[in-house]
C-alpha cells in the first residue's frame, strides 16, 4: 500500500464535511506521522478503506506536500491505539479520549478492534477499548 497520513497529523487535518478532530497545526510535512514511513501502516487491515483525499484543504492552506492521502479521524484514532498499546505497549500520548469524542466516532473503532481481536490479528484490544472508555482513559497496559 502506499503512504497515508495518519496519527495526531491526520486529526489535525479539516475533512470535506467534518469538524476538524484535534485543535493542533499539521506542522511542515517533514515532520508528519506518514505510515509506512515514521509510523506503522494498517493497510494489512483496512486496506485502502477509510483513506481521505486532503488535497483540496492543502492547496488552500498553501501547503506544499507530495502526499495528500490521509487517514480518517476513525483510522487515525485506531493507527494510534495500534502503534502505542499494540505494538510498544504504552499509553498513548498527547491526546486524550475526552479531546476527540464530539468528532470522532469511537463505536466504528470499537468493533474494529472486536473483529480483529477475534481473529487473532491483535493481542491489545481490551487495553484499546478500554483508552476509548471517555468516563476512564487511565488504562494499564496489559504486558
Amino acid at each position: 500500500m502506499s503512504a497515508y497520513i495518519t496519527g495526531l497529523t491526520a486529526l489535525c487535518i479539516p475533512h470535506s464535511g467534518r469538524f476538524k478532530a484535534f485543535w493542533h497545526g499539521i506542522g511542515s510535512p517533514d515532520n508528519w506521522t506518514v505510515a509506512g514511513q515514521n509510523y506503522p501502516d494498517t493497510s494489512h487491515l483496512f486496506g485502502d478503506r477509510e483513506i481521505v483525499d486532503v488535497s483540496a484543504y492543502l492547496a488552500l492552506a498553501g501547503v506544499q506536500a507530495s502526499l495528500s492521502r490521509c487517514a480518517s479521524y476513525e483510522r487515525a484514532v485506531f493507527d494510534l491505539l495500534y502503534r502505542n498499546i499494540e505494538q510498544n505497549s504504552r499509553p498513548v500520548p498527547n491526546v486524550q479520549p475526552s479531546d476527540l469524542d464530539d468528532v470522532v466516532d469511537f463505536k466504528r473503532i470499537i468493533a474494529w478492534i472486536w473483529e480483529w481481536e477475534r481473529s487473532g490479528q491483535l493481542k491489545q484490544g481490551k487495553s484499546m477499548r478500554s483508552w476509548l472508555n471517555i468516563e476512564d482513559p487511565w488504562v494499564e497496559i496489559q504486558r
